[in-house]
């Protein structure tokens, strides 16, 4: 009302004006906001650009080019190790013999594997049934009177206590002796896949044929089946003790000179190279267990790399990928310390000497050429130089105590 009146005593030029200059101000105003809009619209797509980018940088290819980025003398390709590392003192390293040594309770763990890998059915009456033994039996089931389909066996091989069968009925079986027969009373759960049968009470008819026993360790059981190791049973004893021995002596230091040297950087195109194996390598592994179930079962476990994710690992593949570089990461520094090492003591090796050794350890030349066209020569002479500088350094330097 105020406005109104205050229009009134204007000229009609001067309201004009007013008017115009409003309207040009509605206009800057506009402007400024329109100038707004576009800086927070571009400042969106400049993130999503960058969002992209670092999305894509941190994507891993799979590669199966093992040796893409290894000379064929075992070197990573343009790199001179020393510049990443700083060597831990390798010739002074005191290993603790507690971690080293090859218990007797482990030597007669082994022992034991190796005597359960041949057990022989007994049928003597002085044996009797209990739980852990593997027994062979006859059965026949029924319920209310009747044989069902899946009821009914003979000479079955059943490890007491394994839980292979339905209710108590290998605990029944305990206590019997070779050639006993006698009826195992149990339920079916209710929740039994054949419905005909959830939750119904059945007998089965059993007979124990047989329980499996061990061979004694004698010198003839290491003649027969540890020839390839020892002739004697105590020349076993002491394959064992002396094999773990350097096993274990050789893990303890490889961890020891990782953790103990002080790495500054990884090689860029070498440190692609191994996230990209690494991931080759587990989807080779979803590979085989998918045809492993196709032939076993007709259907695969996995219907994608990202179902696979998801079940096995808990990831998306964005996530996988980005777990990679710390999964890889103590590999690659083994790999850095072995051949800074080389450089250093002057220690090198060929594919020849590779395949040697390999022929050696029992493999044949089929094997290794074929070794050769899955992983490259690079990426085996590599290996078997990390075996020569341990080797060189452990042997010499390495005290347990």
């Amino acid at each position: 009302m105020g406005n109104e009146s205050k229009n009134e005593g204007m000229s009609l030029s001067k309201q004009r004006k007013l008017a115009r200059q409003a309207e040009i101000e509605k206009k800057k105003q506009q402007a400024v906001i329109a100038k707004v809009i576009i800086a927070v619209v571009v400042l969106a797509i400049v993130g999503l650009c960058v969002w992209a980018v670092i999305k894509a940088m941190n994507k891993v290819e799979a590669n199966y080019n093992y040796s893409e980025q290894i000379d064929d003398n075992g070197m990573i390709k343009g790199v001179k190790a020393g510049d990443y590392v700083t060597l831990t003192d390798y010739n002074n390293i005191t290993a603790p013999l507690n971690e080293i040594e090859y218990p007797d309770a482990k030597v007669e763990e082994n022992i034991q594997t190796q005597l359960n890998n041949h057990l022989a059915i007994s049928t003597s009456e002085d044996l009797v049934a209990k739980i852990g033994d593997k027994v062979n039996i006859d059965f026949a089931g029924t319920v209310d009177g009747e044989a069902f389909d899946g009821g009914t066996s003979t000479a079955y091989d059943l490890t007491l206590g394994s839980n292979s069968f339905i209710d108590d009925f290998e605990a029944q079986i305990e206590g019997h002796k070779p050639g006993d027969s006698f009826d195992v009373e149990v339920t079916f759960p209710t929740d039994y896949g054949t419905a005909a049968l959830a939750g119904k009470d059945a007998i089965f008819a059993v007979k124990l044929n047989g329980i499996y026993v061990a061979p004694e360790f004698t010198d003839e059981f290491v003649q027969e089946y540890l020839s390839d190791y020892a002739t004697t049973a105590e020349g076993y004893r002491q394959y064992l003790k002396d094999t773990n021995y350097k096993n274990n002596l050789i893990t303890y230091v490889e961890k020891y000179v990782v953790e103990n040297s002080t790495f500054k950087s990884f090689p860029s195109a070498y440190l692609k190279q191994m996230k990209g194996n690494y991931k080759a390598n587990e989807i080779s592994k979803m590979n085989y267990y998918n045809q492993a179930y196709e032939s076993y079962l007709g259907s695969t476990a996995y219907e994608s790399w990202e179902d696979y994710l998801s079940k096995e690992l808990k990831q998306t593949e964005d996530e996988y990928d980005s777990s990679i570089e710390e999964r890889v990461s103590d590999t690659i520094k083994y790999a850095i310390f072995c051949q800074a090492v080389a450089e250093k003591e002057g220690i090198t090796a060929n594919i020849d000497e590779v395949k040697e050794y390999y022929i050696a350890q029992g493999g044949t030349e089929e094997n290794f050429n074929t070794q050769i066209e899955n992983y490259g020569k690079g990426y085996l002479v590599q290996r078997f130089e990390s075996i020569l500088v341990i080797s060189f350094f452990t042997y010499k330097y390495v005290f347990c105590k």
